[in-house]
């Protein structure tokens, strides 16, 4: 009676290790579960958001000209416009004097770099460039378009168009939608026919 009760209490014991030890090994199972994976795939999905988000504040730049590379560059948005340059490496002749080489960028936008005594031009209608003049700092130089200028470019960049001017003209642009001419600036009211002469030569629409 006393072996029977022995081996009864062995088997127990035998019983009891052989499921503490599959219950350790389903808990070990678990801890590498709830952590591993889960730590993986959070800095994965991390990672492509931010790849996603420098992708998406990358602009383009379009330099040409003096340079011995022209071409369309990538920028961060806070780039200046002696980055783009020095990307696209100016000749050594190259007219950089009236560049203003601390001028932000913009995107979609192209530098034109002359040489010594070419004329810079100051815009091309089919597209919106950015040359020595418009990049001079000197204020109210270049063409401006009409239909995305804001207020405060109007004001800084045309002459005798102060604020009160500046936010009629964008006023009317949200009401009537784009101008589909220069001469429909005769529109706005407060621009009479020597104030237009004025600023015919300085403005474009697109």
């Amino acid at each position: 009676m006393l072996n029977l009760e022995k081996r009864y209490i062995y088997a127990a014991a035998v019983l009891a290790l052989i499921l503490a030890f599959f219950i350790g090994m389903k808990y070990a199972e678990m801890r590498n579960r709830e952590n591993t994976p889960e730590e993986i795939i959070v800095e994965q999905a991390g990672g492509e958001k931010d790849l996603e988000q420098k992708q998406e504040e990358v602009i383009q730049v379009y330099v040409t000209g003096a340079v011995v590379n022209p071409g369309v560059y990538r920028l961060q948005p806070d780039a200046r416009v002696y980055e783009a340059i020095n990307m696209a490496q100016a000749l050594p002749d190259a007219n950089l004097k009236n560049i203003n080489m601390a001028q932000k960028l913009e995107d979609g936008l192209a530098i034109i770099v002359p040489l010594p005594g070419e004329e810079t031009p100051t815009d091309i209608d089919s597209g919106v460039l950015i040359s020595g003049n418009t990049l001079s700092g000197t204020g109210k130089t270049g063409k401006v378009n009409i239909n995305t200028a804001t207020a405060q470019e109007l004001d800084d960049k045309l002459p005798g168009i102060g604020p009160t001017l500046a936010q009629r003209i964008v006023d009317y642009r949200s009401t009537h939608g784009k101008f589909t001419s220069i001469e429909g600036l005769n529109e706005v009211s407060g621009i009479g026919d020597k104030k237009y002469a004025d600023l015919k030569d300085m403005i474009t629409v697109r």
